[in-house]
């Protein structure tokens, strides 16, 4: 039972991978590219992101999926190359700069990048209303509202989540991307890698070899992101 179980994780995982390597031309026929920039990478996370959160209410088959950018225009020109050949939950996918909170409209996801010059915390309490992911990029992120926030680990960029904001927003995130965040803030989760126990905020089960594997591949890693080596 349990080698069936890691059999099942390891494909799913190889799934993944495969994902990861078509996300921002992260992967390229013939050859492994060695260096992509942090942009590049935060751009194909906020399209996978997507893919485990589900917002409340239905939307239409032809409206657009839309993430709006404020504070980092790089992170939007790698959307922008990104998005036209990837749609995301079935939708048409798009990205738009805007300079103001106030223009977020009918956004789906909301990525605050480090160049915004605002109180972010103060800009996501206007918008809170909203069934909205809020990413951010900044070291409080998540004490200023937000939803998912960028972080650095050693050479690589990986994430935090607060279920908090994100019951606020109504949205509801998956538990497969719960248990590759580096920190769950609020609740008592399960890791959706079957590892066999619960951990809480802040915690992480370094033994556990199938999220040891999920880590590798999902959250930065060098052969996730097609050097070909382990980071």
């Amino acid at each position: 039972m349990r080698s069936l179980r890691r059999n099942r994780v390891a494909t799913r995982l190889t799934t993944l991978l495969g994902t990861m390597c078509l996300f921002a031309s992260l992967c390229h026929t013939g050859h492994a590219a060695s260096f992509y920039t942090d942009e590049a990478i935060k751009a194909a996370y906020l399209y996978r992101f997507a893919g485990y959160i589900k917002w409340p209410g239905s939307q239409h088959l032809s409206a657009p999926f839309t993430i709006d950018v404020i504070g980092d225009d790089a992170v939007a020109s790698e959307l922008a190359r990104l998005l036209p050949d990837h749609p995301i939950n079935g939708h048409p996918a798009r990205v738009r700069i805007i300079r103001r909170i106030e223009d977020v409209g009918d956004a789906q996801m909301l990525y605050i990048g480090p160049r915004f010059t605002g109180d972010i915390s103060s800009a996501i309490a206007s918008i809170a209303r909203k069934p909205l992911l809020v990413v951010t990029d900044e070291e409080r992120g998540l004490d200023d509202g937000g939803t998912i926030n960028f972080v650095e680990m050693g050479r690589h960029v990986r994430f935090d989540v607060s279920l908090t904001a994100a019951g606020r927003a109504g949205l509801q995130i998956s538990s497969e991307l719960l248990s590759v965040a580096a920190h769950v803030r609020g609740g008592h989760i399960r890791s959706g890698m079957d590892c066999g126990r619960s951990f809480t905020s802040g915690e992480w089960d370094s033994g556990c070899p199938d999220r040891a594997m999920a880590r590798w591949v999902i959250l930065g890693s060098k052969a996730a992101f097609g050097s070909g080596a382990m980071g």
